[in-house]
């Protein structure tokens, strides 16, 4: 299996590059919200060699967490390497873990890809394997403490955060104060700024 490819960037369009290495030109598919330069040299991506009776595709990964992730969906029934990408680029690993733990099926309805009833068939299958990688957001969903969080969320989004950065300060914040029996969502956005 390639696992990583170092070279330089030749192309970069919606949904593919194209990467030089020693002379060859490799077609590596990576999500929307890639985070490769062009300018940058040497590069590496990380890679997943998808591999059929029909077709070979190489897909990349600006680290391998995420390269990783991918690996886990497309292992999941019903997903396959277009829609993993998707999960990646429309929600981001963490926030994904948190629509299934959460059993949000608007949230990943709305992937591209991913109707009402392939979305309950996600929760179905990833549920329990998320719970065993302890993910801090399972925290959340065991207190109960989902509307804060999305009130948190909304108001680092008003400050010009992103959704994905918001939910990971907000939920940082979280884990620390864990212990304390109430919390505010004044108390927590402060916190959250502070970081």
């Amino acid at each position: 299996m390639i696992s990583s490819l170092t070279g330089k960037l030749e192309s970069i369009e919606p949904g593919l590059l194209i990467i030089n290495v020693n002379g060859v030109g490799y077609l590596v598919h990576i999500t929307s919200s890639n985070k490769f330069d062009i300018n940058e040299f040497p590069q590496t991506i990380h890679t997943y060699l998808y591999v059929r009776e029909d077709r070979m595709a190489l897909y990349g990964f600006s680290t391998k967490s995420e390269r990783d992730f991918f690996k886990m969906l497309i292992d999941t029934p019903g997903i396959g390497p277009k829609v993993a990408l998707n999960i990646i680029s429309d929600m981001g690993p963490e926030s994904f873990q948190f629509a299934v733990l959460s059993e949000n099926l608007t949230a990943i309805s709305s992937i591209s890809g991913i109707g009402l009833k392939l979305a309950k068939k996600i929760i179905l299958e990833l549920k329990e394997k998320f719970k065993q990688y302890h993910i801090e957001q399972d925290l959340v969903v065991k207190e109960g403490k989902q509307d804060i969080v999305n009130e948190g969320i909304e108001a680092l989004k008003g400050l010009g955060y992103s959704e994905r950065e918001a939910k990971q300060k907000i939920l940082k914040v979280l884990e620390k104060i864990s212990n304390q029996s109430s919390h505010k969502i004044e108390d927590l956005i402060k916190e959250a700024l502070k970081k």
